[in-house]
């Protein structure tokens, strides 16, 4: 019976993602190289899908193997994941603050003209 139920809930897990993205078992069925009848049948849990195909699937929906058999992401995965937003949010900071440094380089600048000027002309 547990057989059954985690090719079951494989199944459900693949086609989660499937839907996720809208897209047609056909599709799916196409670019992993299987008929479509073949990919039903993995889907609705009938049928293991091959090393090949899992890999496939795993690479196309960027989901880890521990996600599509266990339901849970590796501990690293999301260890990475997590570092990526963090990299991504202190790069617009910096980004953001990159600008606000040129502006007021700008602003110094053109206070070092006027003030140049002023002298001259005293």
């Amino acid at each position: 019976m547990q057989e059954i139920l985690s090719k079951k809930i494989l199944g459900e897990r693949i086609k989660s993602l499937r839907l996720e993205k809208s897209y047609a078992q056909a599709y799916v069925a196409d670019f992993l190289n299987l008929s479509r009848s073949n990919y039903s049948q993995i889907e609705l849990g009938n049928q293991y899908p091959t090393f090949n195909t899992l890999n496939a699937i795993s690479r196309h929906y960027n989901r880890s193997y521990e996600w599509l058999l266990h339901g849970e992401e590796e501990k690293q995965i999301i260890e990475i994941r997590q570092l990526n937003l963090s990299f991504v949010s202190i790069a617009k900071e910096l980004e953001s603050n990159l600008k606000n440094f040129s502006s007021s380089l700008k602003q110094l600048k053109e206070e070092l003209e006027h003030l140049k000027k002023e002298i001259m002309v005293s």
